[in-house]
């Protein structure tokens, strides 16, 4: 059976970061749905499965990749906000700063008072509190 649905799905886009959320964004729709009764958001659930297993199974793989690019642009900031959220959280000997000139991001030690910081990127230098 597992190599029947292999060689189905050979030449097929399959899953990625946007089909991901729209099984993340689905779930959250059938919990609403469960406690609202709403015909609406049943009827949008059923939208988004159709539109997921189409794109899961489509062939146009060149217009589904397009599509999860723009996708991953479009929440690139609210994935690196909770990235660099998560290292801050974790990582508790550095703190990370923006270069005032070219906002380049950049560790520096923490608890070591007022230090002279060079931007490796573009090479200014500023004092900075850690």
């Amino acid at each position: 059976m597992k190599e029947k649905f292999m060689k189905f799905m050979q030449g097929r886009y399959g899953a990625d970061q946007l089909n991901m959320f729209l099984s993340y964004l689905n779930l959250i729709l059938i919990v609403v749905t469960v406690f609202t009764r709403l015909q609406w958001i049943y009827s949008l659930v059923l939208a988004l499965i159709i539109f997921q297993n189409f794109r899961m199974f489509s062939r146009n793989i060149s217009k589904r990749y397009e599509e999860n690019q723009k996708f991953l642009k479009l929440t690139a900031p609210i994935r690196r906000f909770f990235t660099r959220t998560k290292r801050n959280a974790k990582d508790k000997d550095y703190k990370y700063i923006k270069c005032e000139k070219c906002k380049q991001e950049l560790r520096v030690p923490t608890k070591k008072g007022k230090i002279k910081v060079t931007c490796k990127k573009c090479k200014h230098s500023f004092q900075v509190r850690t």
